[in-house]
């Protein structure tokens, strides 16, 4: 698995929004909803990017559905994001 210092900060506001809206599995996010979600906080210039990064290694899975892109975490993203939380508290103690 990946460490956390291989992802940019802008990859792990785009998990992280992935998450806090839900986008877990086959719960499947609109990618106009998580643009809105990095947009409110101020990381909406460089998604596409991270997106198509993220993707490449499989953290996220996207689907065409009705003619809208929908994204959602991978177990690989999940698992990460895990790492990522676990490192973030042992760094508190």
């Amino acid at each position: 698995m990946a460490p956390e210092s291989s992802l940019s900060d802008p990859e792990s506001r785009v998990l992280l929004a992935l998450w806090k809206l839900g986008g877990t599995g086959r719960s499947r996010i609109k990618e106009e909803t998580l643009r809105a979600e990095l947009a409110i906080a101020g990381f909406e210039s460089a998604c596409m990017k991270e997106l198509a990064s993220l993707h490449d290694r499989g953290f996220l899975q996207s689907v065409t559905f009705e003619g809208r892109k929908e994204i959602s975490l991978t177990a690989l993203g999940l698992a990460l994001l895990r790492q990522i939380e676990e490192e973030k508290l042992e760094e508190l103690k």
